[in-house]
């Protein structure tokens, strides 16, 4: 059995011999603490030597037992024992071969990084000596163990012989790289735009309208175009930690007729958290713009110079206003735009 061994060496009585005087020991444990003897004369000296990189001598040197702290390596290790008598005699030293025995345990890179979208599966297989257990840093007692946080990991393995072995690692979780193109953009003529990221190792611009692909420009610049749909720009970037990110921004037309052919004409505030409110769209494109609602007489009933932040939700001055059909007048205030005019339906 490995473990706390008293071994008795004589040249006449031993279970295996490899030649005179030799002998093959039960096995030892890795950073196991040993205590091995010979028989002879009761005044001998006795000499023992072993390799020393693979344990330290704690007692016993010059006597016939020594205590031995076996150290982390294993392997194949004879064990030398010379008697010299009172009468400094000596004969043929005795030897013993002891295989130090310990689990192969092997988690792989000890500072490992990954991304924090990533992973990291540690397993430690099933190739030691049955009955073996295994047990983690967080009492977990299975073949794998799944990372996603930043924290020192250790795993401990106990073959069937007893021997005991540890591995650890200390996982490094990085950010996602923090890409922010901006919001949704026009880009009318005589303007142009430049999308700056910031400063990352890597840069992949798709453009959904031409399928173009562009790599390695930390800057693209949006000409005004022609454009009938809106256009998406997606950006991945990668950082120096090699985690990815990736953002998007759409390019609107300059086309009024093309930006509001689609705008919603009723409303219906009956509470219920659909269609509560007139939401024109675009409106974050037109800062200056102005809303005026008239009813069926022409009389004003509703004004608003931030059309994006006050959507109509059917009142005048705080009071509802009855079902009917209104009149709109909505003022881009931009240069060549005519003012769109037409009906929004009030539903209750």
């Amino acid at each position: 059995m490995v473990g706390r061994n008293h071994i008795i060496i004589t040249l006449l009585l031993f279970n295996v011999t490899f030649g005179y005087g030799q002998v093959q020991l039960e096995p030892a444990c890795a950073e196991s603490t040993e205590l091995y003897g010979v028989t002879g004369y009761s005044d001998s000296e006795f000499i023992w030597s072993f390799d020393p990189s693979y344990g330290t001598v704690l007692e016993g040197n010059g006597t016939d037992t020594i205590t031995i702290r076996w150290g982390y390596g294993t392997g194949i290790v004879q064990l030398e024992v010379l008697e010299i008598t009172s009468q400094n005699c000596s004969n043929v030293p005795s030897r013993a071969w002891i295989e130090i025995m310990a689990p192969d345990v092997d988690l792989g890179d000890d500072f490992p990084e990954i991304c924090d979208y990533d992973s990291l599966v540690l397993d430690v297989g099933d190739h030691y000596e049955p009955e073996f257990t295994i047990l983690w840093h967080n009492g977990s007692t299975d073949q794998q163990y799944i990372a996603r946080n930043t924290e020192q990991i250790w795993v401990r393995i106990t073959d069937g012989y007893g021997c005991t072995r540890y591995d650890t690692v200390s996982l490094l979780v990085n950010p996602s790289p923090d890409v922010d193109l901006g919001d949704d953009i026009r880009v009318c003529a005589p303007n142009s735009q430049a999308l700056r990221p910031g400063d990352y190792s890597y840069y992949r611009w798709s453009i959904s309208s031409t399928g173009e692909v562009i790599e390695n420009e930390w800057e693209y610049i949006v000409y005004p175009v022609e454009r009938d749909i809106p256009d998406t720009i997606l950006l991945e970037v990668q950082d120096y930690n090699l985690c990815w990110a990736s953002d998007t921004v759409v390019v609107y037309p300059c086309n009024y007729e093309t930006l509001f052919k689609d705008m919603p004409n009723a409303i219906t505030p009956d509470g219920d958290g659909v269609n509560d409110v007139w939401n024109i769209p675009y409106m974050q494109f037109f800062e200056n713009a102005v809303l005026e609602i008239f009813d069926r007489w022409g009389r004003l009933v509703y004004r608003t110079t931030s059309v994006g932040e006050e959507p109509w939700d059917g009142k005048s001055k705080g009071r509802d206003l009855p079902m009917d059909s209104y009149y709109f007048v909505l003022d881009l205030n931009e240069a060549g735009a005519e003012p769109i005019v037409g009906t929004v339906n009030l539903i209750r």
